[in-house]
């Protein structure tokens, strides 16, 4: 093997690949990359045995071959270079790196031990933008649950549902919902799959100007662009049935700035307690937002909004109540809130494909 290339292309996809290796004593070439060559076409692969990564990276290639190095040393030191260019060569199991003004060797492993990425078998698939996607999963990711008792909560349930795609995460505290369309029908509608939350945030992530490409098969995911693939093995488990915990109905209904809401809510936390609640007071002529803390002091804040409907207090967890408002992006946003124990919805004004539900606290 012999090729060169860009020391900016080879940087990213070896950062890449080495997030998606694993420490494995009994296998420990887990812990390594796949370099191969083909037709001026260097792939980059890496897995752990439950996802995996293969990477295009473009240049020029003199002989074919390939090498399996580990994959922190390698991205060290090619993040270490400050040459534009790198040459890459294999000989005797080893890979050699020159650059202008610097040569060095890394010892390898039989690269045909590497373990082969599995072919899945498409049974469904959808496309669509990727930057469409990355955005969608940013907004519900910090939703999912983090705990181990209940597996099907620690990722993303992907849902389709017609020409829309429904992303959506829960850890019973707080659910998030975004819709996205569609381009093209899928043949498999009504599909739906839950990602493990690394694989999702793995994506969010990338930085990809092109469309992407979703395929199922004996429950894994295979997620294609034009120069990366990831292979993610999926969850099982039956993902709860959140559509009838969306409120729908409100006891008092509220238009308020966005930013403002942020600044307040921050400068309340600073007064919370270990409960790390802030309380909202809203009726038809007052917003306001209050904390208090026996060892601190307590902290109140009146803001401007539009509101209809019955008075309400409430109390939320601050973090989970600047999450959601933080996935917001139009100035003007919308709460529909209900009794002190029913659930509070959060969106934007206008645009309603992102809905953030959450719980609020109970505080006696």
């Amino acid at each position: 093997m012999k090729f060169l290339c860009l020391k900016e292309n080879l940087e990213k996809a070896l950062v890449l690949a080495e997030r998606f290796t694993g420490k494995n004593v009994t296998l420990p070439i887990l812990g390594n990359v796949l370099l191969e060559t083909e037709e001026n076409v260097l792939f980059v692969t890496a897995t752990n045995l439950e996802y995996a990564v293969r990477i295009k990276v473009q240049g020029k290639m003199s002989e074919g071959g390939k090498v399996s190095i580990p994959a922190k040393v390698v991205s060290s030191l090619v993040q270490s270079i400050r040459s534009e260019k790198i040459e890459l060569e294999e000989k005797q199991g080893n890979l050699f790196i020159k650059t202008d003004t610097r040569d060095a060797r890394i010892n390898g492993v039989q690269a045909d031990d590497f373990p082969l990425l599995p072919k899945i078998k498409k049974t469904a698939g959808f496309s669509l933008d990727f930057f469409s996607l990355a955005n969608g999963l940013a907004k519900v990711l910090p939703a999912v649950s983090l705990s181990e008792f209940k597996q099907e909560l620690n990722g993303v349930l992907f849902k389709i549902s017609g020409n829309f795609l429904h992303l959506v995460a829960t850890d019973t505290f707080r659910l998030a919902e975004i819709t996205l369309e569609l381009e093209e029908k899928p043949q498999n509608s009504g599909v739906s799959f839950i990602l493990p939350h690394r694989i999702a945030q793995e994506l969010t992530r990338l930085s990809v100007k092109s469309e992407l490409s979703v395929f199922l098969g004996d429950n894994q995911a295979l997620f294609e662009t034009e120069n990366i693939k990831i292979i993610s093995r999926l969850i099982e488990g039956n993902f709860p049935e959140y559509s009838g915990i969306i409120p729908k109905n409100f006891e008092i209904t509220c238009f308020i700035n966005k930013n403002e809401l942020v600044e307040a809510v921050r400068a309340s936390s600073i007064f919370v307690s270990k409960l790390q609640e802030v309380k909202i007071n809203l009726n038809e002529q007052v917003f306001e937002i209050a904390s208090s803390n026996p060892e601190v002091g307590e902290y109140k804040n009146k803001l401007g909004a539009q509101a209809s409907g019955k008075g309400v207090s409430l109390s939320f967890n601050f973090r989970y109540l600047l999450d959601g408002l933080s996935s917001l992006e139009e100035e003007e946003i919308f709460l529909g809130l209900n009794s002190e124990n029913a659930p509070t919805l959060i969106r934007n004004k206008n645009n309603s494909s992102f809905k953030y539900v959450l719980m609020p606290i109970r505080v006696n």
